[in-house]
């Protein structure tokens, strides 16, 4: 078995216990994405303005986990984090067989509400892969299935991160680091674990952060056209957000041509990714290109005027520090039970504490090393990761501002809305506090309290939100609680399989990181990962 293939195992280990463990309907907006999957595998499109599209199956599936929301947007969990469903002492949940029961055609034909997210279709597309292979089995099934896609996007997006950590640290021990540093972050475990439209995004996101990085250290010469114009289209078809790539895709432009001042520009390559992107993207994107281009009108930067006061822009600047400052620094290391439960203060207030510091590493790394090279070649790989992260969260607030000035309030950026360049944060973390060391010894040491500290904070998240759901006080226990609303391969015995590649996972992925920061003749360094 390769070292590569290892990894991807451990990554999985990880991310399909967070999954499995994790009950129907509790990921974020995960009720909504199910009911798209559905819609389109059914009638071949995607829901639309004020079209029903929660069938009675799943309204009354959430009905009796208590996750039906009421018109107001609450239910049996808002303001009542403590709240779980009421369990047996069976591995069959109380209401379990007149779920399993619902899944008649009349029950799954028939609409009775608007829930559905409306996004394009490409991520549903994907999604419905593993739905049609189970489509007619019960709703739990289903949905368990369809996590698991989810699992091969998280793995492909944290492979790319660590191909990211090659790139701006030159070294495996320190990408595979990075690495663990996504695998083990709590929130983006937990998110990359259920049906969510974000996670492809995060993905192509990733992808392409790392195509603009080569393209910035190698220029042309390795950037395999294609794959990059498939990738930026690609977003276009999962996400609007993806609009923010031009900005990005120009920095690394700009970026590489103020430091290599007799670059030569290779305008066919150039001109050739603007056109089979504009080809790509028309289809769905030609009304808003084309007001973008007569009306000068930012795409999805505006909003109906239906606010009699809008906000000032000073005040809104400053409500989105303080809630940034307050709410999704927190936010940002784990949020689970709708909104309801973070992780203990200790946690991430260490955490915040680090990112603080890397921050300020950032600039004395960039500053130590335009002194030992004479020149800016070596920092243009961290600048344009600085770059892109700091336009990508600006386009979030602008968003925002557009959406705040048309209808009076905020939209409610949640931390998770900045996880299409975690790549980029967790590169900054560890490259600001590696900064700090003072020799190799330094460096490897502040290399590996970075890694056990991401190791406790995914066990931390981990305690936190199965506590929150069951009862710990006996593996038995856990496992009778943990087996309910399930599907067969994640009840009983399987626990015990699923809770040993979890932990076997960790292990592995924390070894690596030990043993590959030791030094050249390590493990990893020996052979080809």
């Amino acid at each position: 078995m390769s070292n590569k293939f290892k990894l991807l195992l451990a990554i999985a280990g990880v991310i399909v216990f967070w999954s499995f463990a994790t009950p129907i309907f509790e990921f974020p907006d995960e009720q909504a994405h199910v009911e798209s999957v559905e819609f389109l595998v059914k009638n071949n499109r995607m829901p639309f303005g004020k079209e029903w599209d929660m069938t009675e199956e799943t309204m009354r599936t959430q009905t009796f986990l208590g996750n039906f929301r009421d018109n107001y947007g609450n239910n049996k969990y808002t303001y009542h984090p403590e709240y779980h469903v009421e369990y047996t002492d069976t591995l069959i949940g109380k209401y379990e067989a007149e779920i399993i029961a619902l899944r008649s055609p009349s029950n799954r034909d028939h609409y009775v509400a608007k829930e559905a997210a409306r996004y394009p279709r490409l991520y549903y597309d994907f999604v419905g892969l593993f739905y049609r292979a189970l489509q007619d089995q019960d709703i739990i099934l289903r949905t368990y299935v369809m996590r698991l896609g989810n699992v091969v996007l998280s793995i492909a997006t944290i492979y790319f991160i660590y191909q990211i950590g090659l790139l701006i640290f030159n070294k495996k021990s320190f990408a595979l680091i990075l690495a663990a540093m996504a695998t083990f972050q709590p929130m983006f475990s937990f998110l990359s674990a259920g049906v969510n439209s974000d996670n492809l995004h995060i993905l192509l996101y990733t992808i392409f952060i790392y195509y603009c990085l080569r393209f910035i250290i190698s220029g042309w010469a390795k950037i395999n056209l294609f794959i990059f114009t498939l990738v930026i289209i690609a977003d276009f078809y999962t996400k609007p957000q993806a609009y923010v790539m031009a900005p990005i895709l120009f920095l690394a432009f700009i970026l590489r041509w103020l430091v290599y001042k007799t670059f030569k520009v290779k305008w066919k390559k150039v001109l050739a990714l603007g056109i089979l992107v504009l080809i790509g993207i028309l289809p769905k994107e030609g009304q808003t290109l084309l007001a973008l281009v007569w009306r000068g009108r930012v795409p999805y930067s505006y909003s109906p005027k239906i606010a009699s006061t809008p906000p000032n822009f000073l005040e809104f600047v400053k409500f989105s520090i303080n809630k940034f400052y307050a709410q999704n620094m927190v936010w940002y290391w784990g949020l689970f039970k709708w909104l309801g439960i973070v992780l203990p203060r200790i946690w991430w207030w260490i955490a915040n504490r680090l990112a603080l510091l890397s921050g300020i590493g950032l600039l004395i790394g960039i500053f130590r090393t335009f002194r030992q090279t004479k020149g800016m070649k070596a920092n243009l790989p961290i600048i344009f990761l600085a770059g892109a992260c700091a336009t990508y969260m600006f386009a979030i607030f602008w968003f925002d501002w557009q959406y705040a000035k048309g209808v009076g309030y905020s939209i409610g950026v949640q931390a998770r809305y900045y996880f299409p360049v975690i790549s980029t944060q967790l590169s900054i973390m560890l490259y600001g506090l590696l900064a700090y060391s003072w020799n190799k010894n330094s460096q490897i040491m502040i290399s590996r309290i970075v890694l056990l500290f991401f190791v406790a904070l995914q066990i931390a998240g981990m305690y936190t939100l199965l506590s929150s759901y069951y009862d710990l006080t006996s593996i038995s226990s856990f496992i009778t609680q943990a087996s309910q609303y399930k599907p067969a391969f994640a009840k009983g015995n399987w626990w015990y399989l699923w809770g040993g590649l979890y932990i076997i996972s960790i292990l592995y992925l924390t070894w690596i990181g030990m043993v590959g920061v030791k030094d050249k003749k390590s493990f990893l360094d020996r052979r080809k990962l």
